[in-house]
């Protein structure tokens, strides 16, 4: 990086002068009494390249079976078996920190890699800090279970002529994820590794420790690149390395899935149905983080001193399955098939989805971990809407063959030019109506604590949605508030870390797409269809949670700046041509 270090005025560092520094060539100064060889970058970080070739396992068996009880019940039944192997690496390039506490922490390579090199800094400050290294030849060095059953039983009972039920429980399973490669072993020190390197100050330039290739004093410049960095596992200083780290007893996350439901014929072309839909997940993914503090700060107090593992990094990616979530709703449908050229489905669903999960990747995240190993508090304290859920959802789509035409209920007896111009005209439609996604108020009135996430606490009697509740206002200010600042180190007052979290749902989307085609019919066997296409017809915008979420700057909290569906939001109309032979 050269941001202009050596190149501006002495301290007014405005980065407008990357580009001279860039341009710099250190050499011996001219002027008496100035500073050779200043230049080059004033940041460098450099890293080996680790590139693990994963590998996993998967194994499974089922039986199924569909009895036939009497006349009106129906039985399906299934049992299966899974196996899901943890992830390994090809030429057992792995390693794998094991939290414990100090003293009984381990971290394990596997024995494959025993005899590759590492720096004494790593070893002293492994042992230093309580850390066992240790090896094991293990494939992925996690256990996983191998009692995977999973029973699954439907039924179909037909209580009248018109009237039938169904119901079904199952239970599914999912095995590792390599989502994102978060965190991936094979990436863990002594096979992933990084350097970083800054300016001394403006005035002496970065020198690399030196190489073969650019022996010492190394300068940081474009030309000599990285040549003078030694890419070496035994350079490595091991204090304030992030070690990552998957839970070793893996439990298989699953999911129970339970329905019941009634469907009822009004008549021979038009059914309704009503129904409930459930299901809960256990053991999902969650990444609390590694060498994080265990006890309450003060606000201005270093973390780093309450860190089970003070020489090393804090934050580092740690994989469990600890997590849960529910998800409950009652549904209503009605369907008219084709009758008349028309053919329509409504349907309704009102749903909660909660829980304490967090996706791996933060990707449709609406809550994060405040404080996931404080004792009393942990990630059940983080219970919330799932970052998907949505209350309502109504959908109503349908098909309409226009009765215009050859042997249609008007201009049945057209033919010729006619029928072509006025007959084959069909439309369809499919209008979407959802309430919005939950998110997350935080503490913007600086930190409550010193270590721990804060959510912003409800005053009793506000209505979060009062006022405008346009993209400009779309919340109440005066029905947040800022949680009381920690004051003692390990206080079992957890008030500073503020409420519960998902306080707010966003704007909801509303769409109608529309469609209208049109068929020529060209020989008995090929026909010619103009389709024209309007997605978004009504060109109305799909606006995203508000981007501003400071309560005490009433001028812009709860302002929306953004659209929940991008490029997708305008209105877009398209014409094509299809030809079918």
């Amino acid at each position: 990086s050269f941001g202009g270090n050596y190149t501006e005025v002495p301290n007014d560092t405005n980065g407008g002068t990357g580009m001279a520094q860039l341009l710099l060539t250190p050499g011996a100064t001219s002027v008496s009494g100035g500073l050779n060889d200043v230049g080059g970058a004033d940041t460098v970080f450099a890293s080996n390249f680790a590139g693990p070739d994963d590998i996993r396992h998967y194994f499974a068996g089922y039986f199924q079976d569909d009895w036939k009880v009497t006349p009106k019940l129906t039985l399906n039944l299934g049992l299966r078996w899974e196996y899901f192997s943890p992830i390994g690496e090809e030429y057992g390039a792995q390693a794998n920190f094991i939290p414990n506490p100090p003293g009984s922490a381990q971290y394990v390579i596997t024995t494959r890699r025993k005899g590759d090199p590492l720096s004494s800094s790593f070893l002293s400050t492994l042992a230093k800090d309580g850390i066992a290294l240790t090896y094991r030849d293990q494939f992925g060095l996690v256990n996983a279970p191998k009692n995977n059953l999973a029973p699954r039983v439907g039924l179909a009972y037909q209580i009248t002529p018109k009237l039938v039920a169904h119901a079904a429980y199952g239970i599914f399973s999912a095995g590792f994820e390599d989502i994102g490669g978060a965190p991936d072993l094979g990436e863990n020190y002594p096979f992933l590794y990084d350097f970083s390197f800054f300016a001394p100050d403006p005035g002496h330039p970065i020198s690399y420790p030196g190489t073969s290739a650019c022996s010492a004093p190394c300068l940081a410049t474009l030309e000599n690149g990285l040549a003078g960095v030694a890419l070496s596992p035994t350079d490595v200083n091991g204090a304030g390395l992030a070690l990552q780290g998957d839970q070793v007893n893996f439990k298989t996350p699953y999911a129970q899935e339970y329905n019941l439901t009634f469907q009822y014929e009004l008549s021979p072309n038009q059914t309704i149905q009503v129904g409930y839909l459930g299901n809960n997940s256990h053991h999902l993914y969650s990444s609390p983080n590694l060498n994080v503090p265990t006890v309450m700060l003060p606000p201005g107090t270093n973390p780093q001193l309450y860190v089970p593992f003070p020489d090393f990094g804090r934050g580092a990616t740690y994989v469990t399955t600890q997590a849960n979530s529910y998800y409950n709703s009652l549904q209503f449908t009605f369907e008219r098939r084709f009758s008349n050229g028309l053919s329509m489905l409504t349907d309704y669903t009102y749903a909660k989805c909660r829980g304490d999960d967090a996706n791996l990747l933060g990707i449709g995240n609406a809550k994060g971990y405040r404080a996931p190993y404080l004792p009393g508090f942990g990630i059940k304290a983080d219970y919330g809407y799932c970052g998907d859920d949505t209350t309502h959802v109504f959908h109503y789509s349908g098909t309409y063959q226009l009765p215009v035409g050859d042997g249609k209920r008007f201009a049945g007896s057209a033919t010729g030019a006619l029928n072509q111009v006025i007959g084959g005209w069909s439309v369809n439609w499919i209008t979407t109506l959802e309430s919005g996604l939950p998110f997350t108020i935080g503490c913007p009135a600086g930190a409550t604590t010193g270590d721990f996430g804060c959510n912003a606490l409800l005053v009793p009697g506000q209505n979060i949605y009062a006022g405008p509740h346009n993209i400009n206002d779309f919340l109440n200010a005066k029905a947040f508030a800022q949680p009381p600042a920690a004051t003692t180190v390990g206080q079992t007052d957890f008030t500073p870390l503020g409420g519960a979290p998902t306080q707010a749902h966003g704007p909801g989307f509303h769409r109608l797409d529309f469609s209208l085609f049109k068929d020529f019919r060209t020989t008995e066997n090929t026909h010619l269809e103009f389709r024209g296409e309007f997605f978004n017809l009504t060109n109305t915008p799909q606006f995203s949670n508000p981007s501003f979420l400071d309560f005490t700057n009433t001028a812009t909290f709860g302002r929306i700046t953004g659209l929940r569906d991008g490029a997708n939001d305008p209105r877009q109309v398209q014409f094509a041509l299809k030809f079918y032979w």
